[in-house]
């Protein structure tokens, strides 16, 4: 077998913080809602005020993977899309 082994990704599941605007709030991952909250809203009066502007807790699964990074030009694609470029 030639090359590096690659290690398969993992999954969790917890719960986040989601915007009113429907957007996931990643830092606010926990693997409990009360956690989550915690993470941004300390003072269970705050939560609530948020809770009337539309913020909500949302059970979610994760997937941890380690990125690859391929290259999607060799370097002599990239040097004829210039010299095109250049005419």
């Amino acid at each position: 077998m030639t090359g590096k082994r690659q290690i398969p990704a993992a999954f969790t599941k917890g719960h986040v913080l989601c915007s009113p605007s429907g957007k996931l709030q990643p830092n606010t991952w926990s693997e409990t809602a009360a956690k989550a909250i915690a993470s941004k809203y300390r003072k269970r009066e705050t939560w609530e005020k948020a809770q009337r502007r539309g913020w909500s807790v949302q059970f979610v699964y994760v997937r941890f993977f380690i990125p690859v990074f391929k290259a999607t030009f060799t370097t002599t694609e990239i040097r004829e899309a210039y010299d095109v470029e250049d005419i």
